[in-house]
């Protein structure tokens, strides 16, 4: 495929590039064959984010700055970016897939006549790689549009070491605020974040599978047997009121890495694995051997985790 032009379209959190962000670095080596992307960071104040990424990468950074833009909003973070996409040809525009990169892709994607392809963790030379049907199937797309959306799952792709490069270009454009339909007037910080799962070695988390409510003692009283460990849930256990909210983890959740993480009755739907792509070993205990979360484990039993666990439990405590 011929060689195209690589925009980042970054995003920041508490005023920090997130981590989302450089690890889109690394999915437009993928793509780019070599050569710098440009990083895109609409926002208030965002001039000073952007040199920054532009001094620690080496990339130039186009800082799209307005009061207006404080809080992400759909329709005015669009023709913010557009404001400098106008008129592009040809070329690969990359989001994290986000709350943000999954509403914002779509938007782009119809005013640029591009391609929109979502939730990609695997790239080649002209193809993108993505997990379908919940993770069961896999799926290779060939883009055939000259400009191409993407939206790249979180941990997919390794951030570049930083501070190889600082030669990085960085320039900011003035964005007037237009007529919008709605306006986000705040952002309020989730009541449902664990802290004791982001410092936790060990992760026991519950899913669908797990049978009944009743069951989530089981998998407290595994992670009691660990020192610095915690319990987590898939969000469908979540939404079925068998865990707390806060203990969520996933794309819409938490992402952890912790040292050890057992998976009990989680099927493998790709928004809960890519929270987890940062666990050193996965252990997971399913009955279905076609579970999609095997392809992800480092060690799969196949059996009923209120026969095994007690099991485990008794072996452990020796």
């Amino acid at each position: 495929m011929e060689q195209m032009p690589v925009y980042i379209i970054a995003e920041r959190r508490r005023g920090r590039i997130t981590q989302e962000t450089h690890e889109l670095l690394g999915f437009a080596r993928a793509v780019g064959e070599g050569q710098m992307p440009v990083v895109l960071l609409p926002g208030k104040d965002s001039a000073e984010s952007a040199g920054e990424l532009a001094d620690k990468t080496g990339c130039s950074t186009v800082a799209l700055s307005g009061d207006h833009l404080e809080f992400y909003n759909g329709p005015a973070y669009s023709e913010a970016v557009m404001e400098f996409l106008r008129g592009m040809t040809t070329g690969w525009v990359c989001l994290a897939h986000t709350s943000m990169g999954y509403d914002l892709a779509p938007r782009l994607a119809v005013q640029l006549e591009a391609s929109c392809v979502t939730a990609v963790d695997a790239a080649g030379d002209g193809w993108l790689g993505r997990p379908v049907y919940s993770g069961r199937f896999r799926e290779e797309i060939a883009p055939q549009t000259p400009v191409v959306v993407v939206t790249v799952l979180p941990g997919a792709f390794q951030a570049p070491a930083s501070g190889a490069v600082l030669d990085g270009r960085h320039k900011i454009i003035e964005v007037r605020e237009g007529e919008a339909a709605s306006k986000t007037i705040g952002v309020a910080e989730s009541l449902h974040r664990d802290s004791r799962l982001k410092d936790a070695e060990v992760i026991v988390a519950g899913g669908r599978g797990i049978g009944k409510k009743e069951n989530v003692a089981l998998l407290e009283e595994l992670a009691a047997v660990f020192p610095r460990s915690a319990v987590g849930a898939s969000r469908s256990a979540c939404d079925l009121g068998w865990f707390q909210h806060r203990q969520q983890i996933g794309t819409t959740g938490l992402s952890v890495s912790p040292k050890l993480y057992i998976a009990c009755g989680i099927s493998g739907a790709f928004q809960h694995v890519s929270g987890i792509r940062g666990a050193q070993s996965i252990v997971a205990i399913n009955t279905d051997p076609h579970a999609s979360i095997f392809q992800s484990a480092h060690y799969c039993i196949r059996e009923d985790l209120v026969t095994f666990i007690p099991i485990l439990i008794e072996e452990l405590k020796r």
